[in-house]
């Protein structure tokens, strides 16, 4: 793991993009890793994105694919992965029933329960018109 590397959290749409050529969003997430690289940014993900991550990728790209992501994601010293306990389900759960608008999974919750826990203030995601929302309430801000 990178020294005192600022630490992001990111969303699992952005590592979708990263691993499937074949995503809208590919290059964008390709020249985003390289931009981080550069700074030295430390990613933060949980349990919970890693699934997202494996999954959706095995099921756009292949099992193969999915595979080559979750043996990065799980070796990588760039990649911080925090595991969801009973607390961080029990807080995400309660800004799960405090957000009304449809389109913020409980997923999504967790990742801002994840960040306030973590006290990461910022987050990389392509979701950005639903997270945008959500900023000022929850206190962080989008990596752009």
């Amino acid at each position: 793991m990178a020294g005192k590397s600022e630490r992001i959290f990111a969303d699992s749409n952005y590592f979708i993009a990263l691993f499937n050529e074949r995503d809208a969003l590919s290059e964008k997430a390709n020249l985003i890793s390289e931009k981080l690289e550069e700074q030295d940014i430390l990613l933060c993900i949980t349990n919970l994105i890693f699934l997202e991550i494996v999954t959706v990728t095995s099921v756009r790209a292949s099992k193969q694919i999915a595979w080559e992501a979750g043996k990065y994601l799980l070796s990588s010293p760039r990649i911080q992965i925090l595991h969801a306990d009973e607390d961080l389900q029990r807080e995400s759960w309660e800004i799960f029933q405090e957000i009304t608008d449809k389109n913020i999974s409980f997923v999504d919750c967790s990742i801002i329960a994840s960040m306030k826990t973590l006290g990461i203030s910022k987050l990389l995601t392509f979701d950005q018109t639903d997270f945008k929302k959500l900023q000022k309430q929850y206190r962080f801000s989008l990596y752009e």
